[in-house]
């Protein structure tokens, strides 16, 4: 480093002050280091995306290589708005309150930083997708999370008490990392709070379409809530493309405008050629989702009887694909988990990175049941084999 260099205290802001890179993705370049099989990140096999979406994008790259309209590609837009009309029931205009975006990610930083004024209060349950984080900090919004890690279950008295002061609720179904999917009775109770203190929603649905019963329903299905929430989905979970990166977000116009604002300045659109392979996996048959769970529901039962096999305390989720388990040592989590990289050559995620504060006392980690079925053999394998706890 040149002595003319800034020094660290010199730089950064209030707004990026304290927060880490993502704990998942560094267990998935610690993974890469040492050779083990990545059960941490979401990551699907390669064979896992289906033939006639690559190929519809193999096409797209020859013909359509520069920007679309920022709101993404009018057939996409209209094929959106079409699929989620029959799936939950609410009409979206794809002219004005369905927009194309980098990603869900990026759709939810995009509407955290449009709608949550700085010194709002935004309301997430814990454990949480460390995503909500560092979105509320970088909005200038107070996080209030609400721990529901025992029992998955929500104590209304808590979230009414919280939702006095605060602007948005973050609602992930199913939830990353503990598969719980809300129910209608919870949605309907969450409903009155949100209108009683007059609350934007904000739902992650990204695993809308992994689901393991018959109970899944979109927040936006519930009474009026679609008046006043964000959808944030996409392509990557339900069509295994993650690194293709084009998500949905469907909201009321008045919340599309706003969110537009900060998508149009930060990435201007989501990648053509992917976004015209979206109209094609939106093109798919009803049967395509049906296997899709099917098959998710195959592996985490594959995982769960493995881990259980390995001597770990499994959760079985509701929904996406990942698996909470408790370990039977006094290490903490971070070190468990880098120990399980190093000795059995199997990446997993630490419980506490999905906490706002650091110092959680998580005894707990996570894995995901995204890859196909011979390699989660080929993990439980490992994991028997090389057990130490």
């Amino acid at each position: 480093m040149s002595e003319r260099s800034l020094s660290s205290d010199a730089v950064g802001t209030t707004r990026t002050s304290g927060v880490a890179e993502s704990v998942i993705r560094e267990m998935t370049r610690e993974a890469l280091r040492e050779d083990a099989i990545n059960l941490s990140q979401g990551i699907p096999d390669a064979d896992e995306t289906p033939v006639e979406i690559k190929a519809a994008a193999k096409d797209a790259i020859d013909a359509e290589s520069q920007y679309t309209i920022t709101w993404g590609l009018p057939d996409l837009r209209d094929a959106v708005a079409e699929r989620y009309a029959d799936w939950k029931g609410v009409e979206y205009d794809p002219e004005t309150e369905v927009t194309i975006t980098s990603g869900t990610s990026e759709a939810i930083m995009s509407t955290m930083l449009a709608l949550a004024e700085p010194g709002d209060e935004v309301i997430y349950f814990e454990p949480v997708y460390e995503s909500y984080i560092p979105a509320s900090q970088f909005a200038g919004a107070t996080a209030v999370p609400l721990d529901i890690t025992d029992t998955l279950e929500i104590d209304y008295e808590r979230l009414a008490a919280a939702a006095e002061d605060a602007r948005i609720l973050v609602l992930n179904t199913p939830m990353n990392p503990t598969g719980k999917v809300f129910s209608r009775d919870e949605l309907e109770r969450i409903e009155e709070i949100v209108f009683e203190h007059d609350l934007i929603v904000l739902t992650d649905e990204i695993y809308e379409h992994i689901v393991y019963d018959d109970d899944y329903l979109s927040p936006v299905e519930v009474g009026d809530l679609a008046d006043r929430t964000v959808v944030c989905t996409g392509m990557s979970k339900t069509f295994s493309v993650t690194g293709w990166r084009v998500g949905f977000c469907l909201a009321p116009e008045y919340l599309s405008r706003e969110l537009r604002k900060v998508h149009d300045y930060t990435s201007i659109c989501a990648p053509t050629p992917f976004q015209r392979a979206g109209v094609e996996a939106l093109s798919l048959p009803d049967s395509y989702y049906e296997e899709l769970s099917a098959s998710y529901e195959r592996r985490r039962d594959l995982l769960y009887d493995g881990l259980v096999e390995a001597g770990l305390d499994p959760v079985t989720p509701d929904g996406a694909y990942y698996m909470m388990t408790r370990y039977p040592t006094d290490e903490a989590d971070l070190e468990f988990c880098y120990r399980l990289i190093r000795e059995a050559g199997v990446a997993a995620v630490p419980g506490s990175s999905f906490y706002t504060d650091p110092d959680a006392d998580a005894d707990w980690i996570r894995f995901t049941f995204s890859r196909n079925e011979e390699t989660i053999r080929e993990a439980v394998d490992r994991l028997r084999e090389n057990r130490w706890w």
